[in-house]
């Protein structure tokens, strides 16, 4: 690799570690959404602006806004399990800790990612991936405390919307992985955040979206940042590197989450950082380590 090259890996790599602190981020601004009106409403707006927020740089990097058949696909899936995962996000840090959700799911994350890349798309499974896997699948546990859940305090805590989104966010890795040689990935950003808040609009009563008005500033910077920032820009930069490196080391970036959700969740809420969170989030970070290391 040539010092051109170097630069060019560097570059990207500070990109998305810087996309990634704003996920860390994103975990706080949700939760201190929760009490500002229907999940509905935020998810429409979410979209809304991101989708808004991507017009001029479409037009500045001249990319087209015409998609083909495949390309509408993929677009119409991606923009399903967003909104399914930001449905279930919202839900999750209203009802459980933040900074303990921003561990979680963005460790298992990568970690389910892997496991249906290796059980139905590539079946080439090394030892060193099933150690990681099961890894992975422990530090999950002990994140979400497994020997004291039953079903009701799974739903109570907000972990089985915390494991729901982690599900629909396979789905969008994968899917966006599977579109670059369909559509640019501006391209896929823009039209998968315009389907996503059409669906969500339908479920929107107009005159709650109206009442946002009167909210305060602390829900319009919230909700920009969630717009702007982590869906615009940090999403559009993971879809991206899906599209270039793959499901799996896109994935791997994800690490960066867990550390800056528990920094940020002290800072603006002053949330408990529990043990079992740093031990679940230690254990998950190496899983992610030893699948994604390249074999001797």
């Amino acid at each position: 690799m040539n010092k051109a090259q170097n630069r060019e890996e560097l570059i990207f790599i500070i990109i998305m570690v810087a996309a990634m602190v704003t996920w860390g981020y994103s975990w706080t601004s949700a939760k201190i959404l929760g009490p500002y009106g229907d999940v509905s409403v935020k998810l429409f707006l979410r979209f809304f602006l991101a989708s808004i927020a991507l017009i001029p740089i479409l037009l500045k990097y001249k990319v087209p806004f015409v998609i083909n058949k495949k390309g509408f696909q993929y677009i119409l899936v991606n923009a399903l399990a967003l909104c399914s995962y930001n449905y279930f996000y919202f839900r999750s840090t209203h009802m459980g800790l933040a900074g303990a959700g921003g561990v979680l799911v963005t460790t298992l994350n990568p970690i389910l990612t892997s496991t249906v890349v290796f059980c139905f798309i590539d079946r080439s499974v090394t030892l060193k991936d099933l150690l990681g896997l099961t890894i992975g699948f422990v530090g999950g546990g002990i994140i979400i405390r497994f020997w004291e859940m039953d079903l009701d305090l799974m739903v109570q805590s907000g972990n089985i919307f915390y494991i729901l989104a982690s599900l629909s966010w396979v789905s969008v890795t994968i899917t966006s992985q599977k579109s670059k040689d369909s559509i640019h990935f501006l391209a896929y950003s823009f039209w998968s955040f315009v389907i996503a808040a059409i669906v969500s609009f339908l479920f929107c009563n107009w005159s709650n979206i109206v009442y946002t008005i009167n909210y305060d500033w602390t829900f319009w910077i919230n909700i920009l940042i969630l717009s702007i920032v982590v869906m615009s820009f940090a999403n559009t930069m993971y879809f991206f590197a899906s599209s270039k490196i793959g499901a799996v080391r896109a994935s791997s970036f994800i690490f960066v989450v867990p550390l800056t959700a528990i920094i940020f969740s002290k800072i603006f809420l002053n949330e408990q950082i529990l043990l079992t969170t740093l031990i679940g989030g230690c254990l998950s970070i190496i899983a992610v380590y030893t699948i994604n290391r390249k074999n001797e």
